[in-house]
């Protein structure tokens, strides 16, 4: 019945977290131990960004954010692991779309710059402080005791998104006009 659905979607949903969760801290594990392996082949970036854009359109629709998605790199292949730049794309949407109040709006775009394609989750959420972009990529940083108990987490996902990154030879940025002005997180990789 309409009753025990909605349980059994309670639980779905709870469930889901606590794997991510798990998935969150073996990653880092695997980081601090240094056994954080990507494994190379031939990447569609795009492919990679649609792949996590679907992950997480049913959390952006249900929060009723606007999505708006602008993939206007021509040249979006590289040797990398799609698997992690997947997962490095669903943390930063997943991010977006907890920290935008409903009704908020989340840009993701890509273009070339040089040799690299530069790929970037725009959001018109919380927003970080000046002090705040130099730690929010440091595990276990959320930004504060308030930002923990409103929006909850641990703290991993954009350490391992940094990882991520970095194992792909790019480089990852974030920015904001501070508190309520929304924030952007950049990431460029080399390209073939």
């Amino acid at each position: 019945d309409a009753e025990l659905k909605g349980l059994v979607e309670v639980i779905r949903r709870n469930v889901a977290t606590e794997l991510h969760l798990i998935d969150d801290l073996l990653d880092v594990t695997r980081i601090a131990a240094g056994k954080f392996a990507i494994v190379r082949a031939r990447v569609d970036v795009h492919a990679a960004v649609a792949g996590a854009l679907e992950i997480c359109q049913a959390e952006i629709a249900g929060r009723r954010q606007r999505l708006e998605v602008d993939l206007g790199a021509d040249r979006h292949m590289l040797q990398g692991d799609f698997n992690r730049l997947q997962q490095a794309m669903w943390n930063l949407l997943r991010n977006a779309s907890k920290f935008t109040p409903e009704g908020g709006t989340i840009h993701v775009a890509s273009r070339n710059v040089g040799a690299c394609i530069q790929v970037s989750v725009s959001d018109t959420g919380i927003g970080l402080d000046a002090a705040q972009l130099t730690s929010i990529f440091d595990p276990f940083v959320q930004g504060g005791d308030a930002i923990t108990r409103d929006f909850g987490g641990l703290g991993l996902g954009l350490a391992i998104v940094r990882t991520i990154v970095e194992a792909h030879e790019g480089t990852l940025r974030a920015a904001s006009d501070g508190a309520g002005q929304g924030a952007t997180f950049q990431f460029e990789l080399p390209i073939d």
